[in-house]
């Protein structure tokens, strides 16, 4: 990869390369596996060899590495959104209405 990776190259797995005793080199893994991990994987919360499943995957499937590259966008962006504090008024009427 020429440049520099951008945080969801380096994420994904993009700005690697993957020598043959690698873990990734142990299987594909599947888009089901990709996608119930993402938002943990996004969040760097999921194992080491989970991982390295995720992002040989994502190196071989098109579609969810096109997919994940959004998520990952949409995730950015909404860190990003300036946080609103909730109204204790609110805060008060959701309670109610859950413990009903």
């Amino acid at each position: 990869m020429s440049g520099s990776a951008s945080w969801i190259d380096k994420l994904i797995g993009r700005d690697e390369t993957h020598s043959p005793d690698d873990p990734c080199a142990e299987g594909m893994g599947d888009c089901a596996e990709v996608h119930d991990n993402a938002s943990d994987f996004i969040d760097g919360e999921v194992a080491t060899n989970l991982t390295s499943r995720i992002r040989h995957h994502l190196g071989f499937c098109g579609d969810c590495d096109g997919w994940m590259t959004s998520l990952a966008q949409t995730v950015g962006l909404v860190r990003q959104a300036p946080q609103q504090d909730v109204p204790d008024s609110l805060k008060e009427s959701l309670k109610k209405i859950t413990d009903e």
